[in-house]
């Protein structure tokens, strides 16, 4: 494995409008696109040379915008921007968002008479808005968390957001200022350090009202509020509005080894209710989570050329691009504050269709049980009930490893799903999606949809925040030690002014479930992410559910402390395995061959080849001999 050496990056979430007249970077080069071809190319003419070359659209960039120099938040990561500050995003976007798609200086002004804000500043919202392609445009470069500002810690923010839970969301109705009380008290029945009163109202301002109310036992209220009319769940173009659910999917998979059952897996799933188009998925095998939320979300947004290429799929999946609005149900991985704040950031705005109304929800509904229909078909599936499945063994018939599951997936999204005729729309999800980007001979497309300037950007935004002190060997996390050069200076705070005195700060670090084997560093000096990568070179890359495998199979087995070298083996082992899948379908393919052609080959050879080039050696210079000095 190669180290990475300062690779860095400042967060930039500008938006790229693929629109006739719009300029772009690519390729180092500043091009203004002169006609629209089709979801993978336009023709943009170089404005130094006036020639005309076709873009490929997944590596078009935004221009850097001047005013991004006026305004740090842009570079912030979310988690660095303070509660308060939220607050006064959400309240300015609600506040221009009638606005987003065009108006004119008399619709401004009639707009902020109505909602009582004066004309300049709304306008100034509005401008920030669009300048930045961001919703911290709506900050001022001013505000902000401080440099230097401690996290509060994760024993205190468990006793705030117990509290809250058990001591105030409760048909009683008790008073904020007796809440906060309890928290205080049983901070110091623990030794901790208070909280102030502001940080406890924060928190209970991020309450939503729905939990609010209905926590809180006023039914009455409940359905008047949130009770949705019919025509909310309809939608009048592409990426208005998306419905995301989860299922656990009804079939058994197997390892790679034993080929024996290792459980069912969960899908999450996106569907854009205008098209009935899938737009994103994501796959795992750990229950929904936000983390579920977050990568189908980024999956959505993203063009798909490199995951069908990753699978070796000859096929299309040309849906992509920023949506507006995303209609899911109540569930906790949904309502996670991570989410809400990707969301907020990226200018996706989350509604919540009152509990038990499934009705509301119905496209999702419906996408899962006809997907969950054609599973039915594959060995290994659990049906949907008992009465269909009576006496099908479905763990014995598993056959289908987690991968194979998701290039099947895949096959029937794009080759399948995605071409059927739609009872609901009278034609194809595909057909309808590009009637509604590139318009019909009757009605006008709403053109290309927004792409992000940035796609790592992206990511981090919805990617988990971690927490952690830095030490002298770096950061641990999961048993796996992360390290580079730019760690030492944040042991004890040593950047911010920190002390021997002190306790240890904690930075934010963010890491990416489908590959562990570097993480991402906010440093919040310089408002940049740093890619640091694992200590032990010799770690191969793997997903976070590889590392859980691993983990515990090495339990199972015996009682060593779980570190990198024992993952490790397990990790050399798993490659074995590989080995010989890849074995076997080499064989197979060999026969094959040989039928066609009569002639002979050998496939011991081909097999001992791949496994000389592909499995790592044991190394005897072993890093983990050497202790990294400490600093200076």
């Amino acid at each position: 494995m190669t180290s990475i050496k300062n690779e860095k990056l400042k967060l930039n979430r500008q938006k790229v409008q693929l629109i006739i007249g719009n300029f772009v970077k690519y390729e180092s080069q500043i091009y203004k696109i002169t006609q629209l071809i089709d979801f993978n190319e336009v023709i943009g003419v170089n404005i130094e040379t006036n020639d005309a070359k076709r873009l490929l659209i997944e590596y078009i960039k935004p221009i850097p915008n001047n005013m991004i120099k006026d305004n740090g938040y842009i570079f912030k990561d979310i988690d660095d921007i303070a509660d308060d500050e939220w607050k006064t995003i959400e309240i300015r976007l609600n506040a221009i968002r009638p606005l987003l798609n065009g108006a004119t200086r008399k619709e401004i002004e009639e707009h902020a008479k109505e909602i009582g804000i004066h004309f300049t500043t709304l306008y100034r919202w509005l401008s920030g808005y669009k300048s930045t392609g961001t919703v911290t445009g709506l900050l001022s470069q001013k505000r902000g968390r401080k440099n230097g500002t401690v996290f509060i810690a994760e024993d205190i923010e468990k006793i705030i957001q117990d509290t809250i839970k058990n001591d105030y969301l409760i048909k009683e109705r008790p008073s904020i200022k007796s809440v906060i009380n309890k928290i205080k008290i049983k901070c110091l029945e623990r030794n901790l350090a208070l909280p102030s009163n502001n940080t406890i109202r924060n928190r209970i301002n991020k309450i939503t009202q729905y939990e609010f109310l209905e926590k809180r036992n006023d039914k009455n209220l409940v359905k008047d509020k949130f009770k949705p009319a019919t025509k909310k769940y309809s939608a009048d173009y592409p990426l208005q509005k998306i419905q995301i659910d989860h299922t656990k999917v009804d079939l058994h998979i197997v390892d790679d080894e034993h080929r024996t059952s290792i459980g069912r897996p969960w899908l999450t799933l996106a569907i854009d209710i205008y098209s009935r188009m899938i737009v994103g998925y994501y796959l795992s095998l750990d229950a929904p989570s936000g983390v579920s939320v977050g990568m189908c979300i980024v999956n959505a947004i993203l063009q798909k050329n490199k995951l069908l290429n990753q699978f070796e799929l000859d096929t299309e999946w040309n849906v992509w691009g920023k949506f507006d609005n995303i209609f899911t149900d109540n569930g906790a991985d949904f309502r996670s504050f991570s989410v809400e704040q990707a969301c907020l950031a990226n200018g996706i705005h989350i509604n919540f269709r009152p509990i038990g109304k499934k009705e509301y929800g119905g496209h999702i509904e419906r996408l899962i049980g006809t997907t969950m229909t054609e599973v039915h078909d594959i060995p290994g599936t659990t049906y949907s009930n008992i009465k269909e499945k009576m006496d099908y063994d479905s763990e014995g018939n598993a056959c289908m490893t987690f991968d194979e599951f998701e290039k099947w997936l895949l096959i029937y999204i794009t080759k399948i799903y995605q071409h059927n005729i739609h009872s609901s729309i009278k034609t194809s999800p595909y057909i309808k999606w590009k009637e509604g980007i590139f318009g019909t001979k009757n009605s006008p497309g709403i053109g290309y949809p927004q792409i992000p300037g940035d796609i790592e950007s992206l990511t981090i935004d919805f990617l988990p925040s971690i927490e952690r002190t830095v030490q002298k060997n770096g950061v641990t996390i999961d048993g796996l030690t992360y390290f580079d050069q730019i760690l030492r200076t944040k042991i004890r705070g040593y950047d911010i002014g920190y002390d021997s005195s002190n306790s240890n700060p904690k930075y934010i670090f963010k890491r990416d479930p489908r590959d562990i084997s570097f993480i991402w560093f906010y440093d919040n000096v310089q408002q940049e992410y740093y890619k640091i990568g694992l200590a032990n070179m010799e770690f191969p890359p793997m997903s976070l559910q590889e590392l859980n495998i691993i983990k515990n199979n090495i339990e199972k087995t015996n009682s060593k402390i779980l570190n990198e070298y024992n993952i490790l083996e397990g990790y050399k082992e798993l490659y074995s395995h590989v080995d010989e899948s890849i074995r076997k379908t080499k064989q197979q393919k060999k026969m094959i061959q040989k039928a066609k052609n009569n002639k002979k080959s050998s496939v011991t050879n081909i097999i001992n080849e791949y496994i000389t080039n592909s499995i790592p050696k044991n190394n005897e210079s072993d890093i983990w001999d050497n202790d990294i000095p400490d600093f200076d």
